[in-house]
């Protein structure tokens, strides 16, 4: 396969295949590793954590919601905005950090996670416009 075809194929990926069994695992994965199953809101407090606790239980319940809702693709698509949102929210918060606080700024990982937060990101947006984008062909060809 030439390397143009090979670039091809992924964008193909990206066009034609469904975004819903991505969405399913995601969705498990991200509420089994969610912290607020595994932790107390009262051991983040006690650390000055309580604003990480609320933006896991927030990412819990949202989770909860696109998974509950998958099968209805406008009501997942809500959900999925609103994890977009937060997702917003959380990096703009972290990019805040970066430039303010030295500590995150000289930090070896914050490259890293940087890095992580855009791809991730990119995911969410591309998911969301998937989702709109199916919403509004259901809506013109059925009426």
């Amino acid at each position: 396969m030439s390397p143009r075809g090979y670039l091809k194929s992924y964008r193909d990926i990206l066009v034609y295949h469904d975004y819903q069994p991505l969405l399913l695992f995601w969705n498990v994965s991200d509420l089994f590793n969610n912290r607020v199953l595994w932790s107390s809101y009262w051991e983040w407090k006690e650390q000055g954590g309580e604003w990480a606790y609320l933006q896991y239980a927030l990412y819990f319940v949202v989770a909860l919601g696109m998974l509950v809702s998958l099968p209805n693709i406008k009501s997942c698509a809500r959900f999925v905005g609103a994890y977009l949102i937060l997702y917003i929210i959380t990096m703009t918060r972290f990019l805040y950090l970066f430039f303010t606080n030295e500590d995150v700024a000289n930090n070896p990982d914050t490259p890293r996670a940087i890095t992580v937060t855009v791809v991730y990101f990119c995911l969410w947006v591309w998911l969301y416009v998937r989702m709109k984008v199916e919403i509004a062909h259901k809506k013109v060809n059925h009426g």
